[in-house]
């Protein structure tokens, strides 16, 4: 067991006793965000709805769109792509993240995914723009309706690499489109977001009968400092820099089932290599305050009342919860947890066991945490015939009243 994993299994022994947590994190950054991946809920906000260009971050979209057509069977992972002019590296600005790409190699678009996560490549990102587009300014339009789609309001990106000034996000919409690529593609972070490295270009990227400028391949380490420093947990997901921005971290970390995701944005420092270590270092301070002040507690069981069965030989039943969901809360939270039942306005019998009569929502506040069926704990028989006229007599009697009252 690595230094690290032993000091996070002490510290949540500590937790769990009570003995010890976390005070809210202090930030050099701009602004700060960091979200429960199940719920979605904002467990720490500062300025999380200032507008910041993502820088790099832009990338986060960009993936999204090439899962996309992979599972639309538009593209295929394997599928070898000659690199045009447009996806060059010696087309990008410079002082840009390359993946070292050059007019006429041959690559695959999952190598092209992983130089846009690993080495975070401008130059990947035009590439895949301009096969999915096709071209950029169709693939930017693409970028923004789906934006518009995921009901991000403020999102609006210019180019598929990041970066433009003229991209912007919000620190709380930026994990937002995060949870949702995470959700719909995991495959992602152990594909992507998690590999530590990559080398390229390979001798097989290189046709023969021509001449390359690249000739030596290059080790290029996962931009995610995290990973390098081995936190525990950690499997994602993209860095970010511009002069406009500052220094960008959206990171990402699951330990016992539960996954958070850290978004720091407008790191400013002084040196580039302070930005690279600083934004790593907040990321990673607003993960372990996440982990350390947040467990996973099963919400409360609710107390139903007796319901009214008819036709039926029991009159009355009292309904369950089908499971008692469990919810990242602080221990001073489960007790503002605040329950909504809803049940059939008639139980009529034959019903079997565990048949479903309702639903428990759970609240904090006016945000939804969870919820769960309400069921019948035991089945219920069709009663004797007298006890169904009975019931029939009633019915419909209450039914007359209503009528007349009208």
């Amino acid at each position: 067991m690595t230094k690290n994993k032993i000091l996070t299994a002490l510290m949540s022994l500590l937790l769990g006793a009570g003995l010890f947590a976390q005070e809210a994190p202090s930030f050099t950054a701009e602004a700060a965000v960091l979200m429960d991946y199940e719920t979605g809920r904002i467990l720490f906000d500062k300025n999380s709805d200032r507008r910041i260009p993502p820088a790099s971050m832009t990338k986060v979209m960009t993936l999204l769109l090439c899962y996309d057509a992979l599972a639309s069977g538009e593209l295929s992972r394997d599928q070898m792509i000659t690199i045009d002019e447009a996806g060059s590296s010696f087309s990008r600005p410079p002082f840009s993240s390359l993946m070292l790409l050059e007019e006429g190699q041959v690559v695959s678009v999952l190598d092209l995914m992983k130089g846009l996560a690993v080495s975070s490549g401008n130059d990947a990102a035009y590439a895949l723009a301009e096969l999915i587009g096709p071209g950029e300014t169709a693939f930017v339009e693409k970028m923004n309706a789906k934006a518009e789609e995921l009901g991000l309001k403020v999102t609006r990106f210019v180019d598929p690499d990041g970066w433009s000034r003229y991209n912007m996000v919000t620190p709380e919409e930026f994990a937002e489109l995060a949870r949702y690529y995470i959700a719909t593609y995991p495959e992602a972070l152990a594909e992507l977001h998690s590999v530590p490295f990559m080398v390229y270009p390979l001798p097989e990227n290189m046709p023969e009968g021509r001449e390359f400028k690249i000739q030596v391949p290059r080790k290029k380490e996962n931009t995610n400092l995290l990973l390098k420093w081995g936190m525990d947990g950690v499997d994602g997901l993209k860095t970010g820099y511009i002069d406009q921005s500052g220094f960008n971290f959206t990171g990402t970390a699951l330990r016992e089932d539960n996954r958070l995701i850290a978004v720091i944005m407008g790191v400013h420092t002084d040196t580039y290599y302070q930005g690279l270590q600083t934004r790593a270092k907040e990321t990673e301070n607003l993960l372990e305050y996440g982990f350390e002040n947040y467990r996973r507690i099963e919400m409360p069981r609710s107390d139903i009342e007796e319901q009214r069965v008819w036709f039926s030989s029991e009159k009355f039943t009292r309904p369950e919860e089908a499971e008692l969901p469990s919810v990242l809360l602080k221990d001073d939270e489960i007790d503002s947890v605040r329950i909504e039942i809803t049940l059939e306005d008639d139980i009529i019998a034959p019903l079997k066991a565990g048949a479903v009569i309702g639903r428990a929502e759970y609240y904090l506040d006016d945000f939804h945490l969870a919820g769960t069926e309400i069921v019948l704990p035991e089945g219920l028989d069709k009663g004797p015939w007298y006890r169904r006229f009975q019931d029939w007599m009633i019915r419909s009697w209450a039914d007359l009243k209503m009528r007349f009252a009208k």
